[in-house]
């Protein structure tokens, strides 16, 4: 992976896709790329920040929510801010529902939660498996994009 290949994956129209980017992100499964790609992404200007949930139920709404705001808040991907709080809060939101659209609340999942913020825009994708058994997993994602 290079970092002409990650520009083309992320642009739209020749510019950056915060949204895009955020997917693509939550997407890389090796650690060491992982880090590359977020580097060249802040080389870029943006602020992104990875972090991973796993659990059933109705627990894991609110840990998706805990675990976003907290990674966010830490690595200084937002401010601590009501305005930016809110729009993340609202874009994880939007991700969770996408990737949890007709899934059983007894399933299990487990997932990679990337988020990417500019000055005026936050983006926040899910990608991960869920099943009721292991031998059944199955992809899903989610997406959400927020002005902030």
């Amino acid at each position: 992976m290079n970092k002409e290949f990650i520009r083309e994956t992320i642009t739209k129209n020749g510019q950056i896709d915060i949204g895009k980017t955020a997917v693509f992100v939550s997407m890389v499964e090796n650690k060491a790329k992982e880090s590359f790609v977020r580097r060249f992404i802040e080389e870029l200007g943006y602020n992104v920040v990875v972090t991973e949930v796993a659990g059933s139920g109705g627990d894991l709404k609110k840990k998706i929510i805990n675990s976003c705001v907290g990674a966010a808040l830490n690595l200084d991907v937002i401010q601590k801010e009501a305005h930016q709080i809110h729009g993340l809060i609202h874009a994880a939101q939007e991700a969770s529902r996408g990737l949890m659209l007709d899934m059983p609340l007894d399933a299990n999942l487990h997932m990679k939660i990337a988020i990417v913020s500019s000055e005026h825009w936050i983006a926040v994708a899910m990608y991960g498996n869920s099943a009721y058994h292991s031998l059944s997993n199955h992809s899903r994602l989610g997406l959400g994009h927020v002005n902030i």
